[in-house]
């Protein structure tokens, strides 16, 4: 399950906005949102862009877009 939360800590650690966010993945703001409310997925193309762009751990990735 997506944290929600977990995400936009690390968006606001990197001095970045979800706006940022989504232009930086390709997406607009509405899906981005979507995605974290889980009207929809974050393909593993998003997810990787979003690694990169907030420099995120593995267990990072674990613990925003996979937990339990």
């Amino acid at each position: 399950m997506f944290q929600k939360n977990e995400f936009r800590a690390e968006v606001v650690r990197n001095g970045m906005s979800l706006e940022d966010v989504a232009k930086a993945i390709g997406i607009n703001y509405v899906s981005l949102h979507r995605k974290m409310n889980g009207t929809s997925d974050f393909y593993r193309g998003e997810i990787e862009k979003i690694v990169r762009l907030l420099n995120l751990s593995g267990e990072d990735v674990l613990r925003i877009f996979f937990a339990k």
